[in-house]
């Protein structure tokens, strides 16, 4: 089973900068990488003028798009978290960015202060973090290249070695 971790954070809070140094820091050790990205809003992989899109207009509950590099199904059906880590394939560690009430080990990014109080009725919070300089002294600082990529390091060997 792999293990899950997740970001959580408002809008802009650097979630998807830190999952980008996590997916790194996984690689560079060798890990096997699944991500997962909720998106609170509508959103289409696909747009009007292909042959897919058409095919999902007429009706069809799903469509491949396949080639000898990539694929991507697209299913007329929403996914809880549990039923998205189904889908992936075999990974050492699933990196999730979102699904603030998901119940494994979180990352909170802040921005301010007063978001320390909003965000802590999360579950099974492992650490809270920020980029922003004034909440050096509240929460992990890791603003900046070298800091960022030292916190992304640690967060893998603590999770999988």
């Amino acid at each position: 089973m792999a293990t899950v971790l997740q970001i959580i954070g408002f809008k802009n809070s650097g979630k998807t900068t830190l999952l980008n140094a996590l997916i790194k820091a996984s690689r560079k050790e060798n890990y096997t990488v699944s991500a997962i990205k909720h998106d609170a809003h509508d959103f289409s992989i696909d747009h009007l003028g292909t042959d897919s899109y058409s095919f999902q207009e007429s009706g069809a509950e799903a469509v491949v798009i396949a080639n000898s590099r990539q694929y991507a199904v697209m299913e007329q059906t929403g996914l809880d978290l549990k039923a998205a880590i189904q889908k992936l394939p075999k990974s050492d560690i699933i990196l999730v960015e979102g699904y603030k009430q998901g119940p494994f080990p979180k990352i909170v990014l802040i921005r301010e202060k007063v978001e320390i109080e909003l965000l802590k009725e999360s579950k099974a919070i492992h650490k809270i973090a920020s980029y922003q300089d004034e909440l050096q002294e509240e929460v992990i600082f890791i603003g900046g290249e070298e800091k960022l990529n030292q916190f992304a390091e640690m967060i893998i060997k603590e999770f999988l070695q």
